[in-house]
C-alpha cells in the first residue's frame, strides 16, 4: 500500500508539473491561449485539493520544483555563458535557482493550508491570495515572475489588469483556485463548480467597465524598430555605423519621415556597446536632427546600462537602468557583501541608475510634446517599476529595450514578451518591445499584442501607431498596498477565530 500511494502521489506530481508547463507555454498571437488561463488555474485547483486533503507538502515543492525546471531550463545555459562558469558550478548554481523559487510558492501553499485548518475555504483563499502577492510584490524570488500573466492572452479578460495590476490577477487565480481546491476537498462539487464561474464573470465585468475609463487626446507615431542579431555582450567598433546603414535603409524604404507626423526611432539595449554615452555629445544630436526623427537606443556608461535618446533642438536625454537583473547584473545585498561577491566569482557589478522628473524622453510631435518613458529589459517585468517611473516622470507611451541574445533560440524571449503584456494594459499605454535578437512587437492597452520573427535572426520593423491613453486605476502607486491591506485584516479576522473542527 505504501509503495502504491508513492507511486500515486508521484504521478499526480508529475502531472501537476506538466499542467505548469503548459499553462506558461505562451502563444505566438495574441487572442489565441484559451489554454494558459485555463490550466493555470487548473494547475491551482487541483494542487490546492491535494494540499488541503494533506497531502505532503514535499510532493508540492517537487511540482513547482519540476515545473519551473521545465519552464525556466534556458537558465542553466544563461548562468554558465553570462558567467563563464564550469558546467559544474552552472548545474549547482541553477538548482539553487530552481530550489528557491519554488520555496517561496510553497511557503504560499501552506500558508493558505494553516489558514484552512484554523478557518474554512474562505481562509485558505484569503491566504493564497495574500501570499502570493507578498511573494510576487515584495520579493523571495530572483525571476520577476506573475501567474496572472496568463491573462494577457485573452484581451477582454487581460483588461481586468487595468483594475487590479498584474500581481492583483494573480491573487484573483490563487485565491480562487485555492478556494475550488477546498470545496472539492469538502466534497461540495456544486460550490466547487461556482468558485471559478464567479472569478469569469468578475473578469469579464471589469473588461467591460474597462471602456468606460477616461482618455486622452489621440496619438499617432511612426516607429521603426531596427532588431540588428549582435551576438549578445560583445563590445566592437563600428556598433553605430552598422545600426545607422539598417535605420538608414528602413527610413528611405518606408519615406520616413513623412509630413504631419513625428518617427521614432528604436534601437535595444545594447545595440552600441564599447563606449561611454553619459556625456554630452553634439554628433549625435546632429544624427537625429538631419534625419528629421527622435531616436532612442541602449548603450552602457562605465558600470550604468543606458537608454539614451536624441531630438534634434532638444537638450540629450540620458537614463540609467534602475533595477539590474539580480545575479544576471548586479550581486544582491548590501554593498560589502556585493564586492565579496563580486571579487569572489570575477563579477562586475551594475550601479542602479535614479528615477526623477527627467526619466522620460520628450520630443516635439505635430500633435504637441510627446513623453515616451523606456524601460531596459528586465525593468518591464516589474510594474512596481513602471508605476514609479510614470508617477515621477510621466509618459504617453512606454518602449521596452531588451537584449535577449542570452536566450538563444529557447523559450525565455516568449516568455519575457508575455510576462510584460500587461503593462501597457495596466498603464493604459502602448508599450513597443524592440530587441536585439528577436521577437520584437508591440502590446497595445486594449489587451492585444504582436510579436514578430523568431529568435537569433536580424529585422527591421515599421508600425504606424495611433492610440489614446487610457487613464487605469492600476497606475495608482498606493493600489497594490491597499490590496494587500484588505486582504491582510480579512486573513487576521480569520486566523483569530477557534480553530475549526475537523471531521
Amino acid at each position: 500500500m505504501i509503495r502504491q500511494n508513492w507511486g500515486l502521489h508521484l504521478f499526480g506530481t508529475v502531472a501537476l508539473a506538466g499542467l505548469f508547463i503548459l499553462a506558461f507555454r505562451f502563444p505566438a498571437v495574441s487572442g489565441r491561449g484559451f489554454h494558459e488561463p485555463l490550466l493555470a488555474l487548473l494547475c491551482l485547483t487541483l494542487l490546492f485539493e491535494g494540499v488541503l486533503r494533506d497531502r505532503a507538502l514535499v510532493w508540492t515543492y517537487v511540482t513547482f520544483l519540476l515545473g519551473l525546471m521545465g519552464l525556466l531550463y534556458w537558465v542553466l545555459a544563461v548562468i554558465k555563458t553570462k558567467g563563464g562558469l564550469p558546467i559544474s558550478i552552472a548545474v549547482l548554481a541553477a538548482g539553487l535557482f530552481y530550489a528557491w523559487e519554488a520555496l517561496g510558492l510553497l511557503a504560499v501553499a501552506a500558508f493558505a493550508r494553516w489558514l484552512y485548518r484554523r478557518s474554512s475555504a474562505w481562509g485558505a483563499a484569503l491566504g493564497a491570495a495574500l501570499g502570493i502577492l507578498l511573494w510576487e510584490v515584495h520579493g523571495f524570488h530572483v525571476y520577476p515572475w506573475s501567474w496572472g500573466a496568463s491573462l494577457g492572452a485573452l484581451p477582454w479578460l487581460a483588461r481586468s489588469a487595468a483594475f487590479l495590476t498584474t500581481a492583483g490577477c494573480s491573487a484573483l487565480f490563487w485565491g480562487c483556485g485555492a478556494l475550488t481546491g477546498a470545496w472539492l476537498a469538502e466534497g461540495r462539487y456544486r460550490r466547487a463548480a461556482l468558485a471559478p464561474c464567479g472569478l469569469l464573470a468578475g473578469l469579464l465585468a471589469l473588461g467591460g467597465t474597462w471602456y468606460l475609463l477616461p482618455r486622452g487626446p489621440e496619438r499617432t507615431l511612426d516607429i521603426v524598430m531596427i532588431q540588428p542579431n549582435f551576438e549578445s555582450g560583445i563590445r566592437r567598433p563600428g556598433m553605430e555605423a552598422e545600426m545607422w546603414l539598417r535605420s538608414d535603409a528602413e527610413l528611405k524604404a518606408r519615406h520616413l519621415p513623412r509630413p504631419g507626423v513625428a518617427t521614432l526611432l528604436l534601437w535595444p539595449e545594447s545595440s552600441v556597446l564599447g563606449r561611454n554615452d553619459q556625456a554630452p555629445d553634439p554628433r549625435l544630436q546632429e544624427e537625429a536632427r538631419r534625419r528629421g526623427i527622435a531616436w532612442l537606443f541602449g548603450t552602457e556608461g562605465g558600470l550604468l546600462n543606458l537608454v539614451r535618446g536624441e531630438a534634434g533642438g532638444r537638450p540629450s536625454f540620458v537614463q540609467a537602468k534602475r533595477d539590474p537583473m539580480v545575479f544576471g547584473e548586479r550581486m544582491p545585498g548590501p554593498e560589502p557583501l556585493r564586492k565579496w561577491l563580486d571579487q569572489r566569482l570575477g563579477f562586475v557589478s551594475q550601479e542602479r541608475g535614479e528615477l526623477n522628473e527627467h526619466s522620460s524622453f520628450t520630443f516635439p510631435t505635430p500633435q504637441g510634446e510627446l513623453k515616451v518613458h523606456p524601460l531596459l529589459c528586465s525593468e518591464a517585468l516589474d510594474s512596481g517599476r513602471v508605476q514609479d517611473g510614470l508617477a515621477v516622470a510621466g509618459g504617453e507611451l512606454l518602449t521596452n529595450l531588451t537584449n535577449d541574445g542570452w536566450f538563444d533560440t529557447s523559450i525565455a524571449t516568449d516568455l519575457h514578451g508575455a510576462q510584460i503584456r500587461l503593462r501597457a494594459v495596466e498603464m493604459g499605454l502602448p508599450l513597443v518591445r524592440a530587441t536585439l535578437t528577436g521577437k520584437s512587437g508591440i502590446f497595445r492597452e486594449d489587451g492585444t499584442w504582436v510579436l514578430w520573427g523568431e529568435p537569433l535572426t536580424e529585422a527591421a520593423y515599421t508600425v504606424a501607431l495611433r492610440w489614446r491613453p487610457v487613464r487605469t486605476p492600476a497606475r495608482a502607486t498606493w493600489l497594490i498596498s491597499a490590496l494587500l491591506a484588505t486582504l491582510g485584516v480579512g486573513t487576521l479576522l480569520l486566523a483569530w477565530r477557534k480553530p475549526k473542527k475537523v471531521p
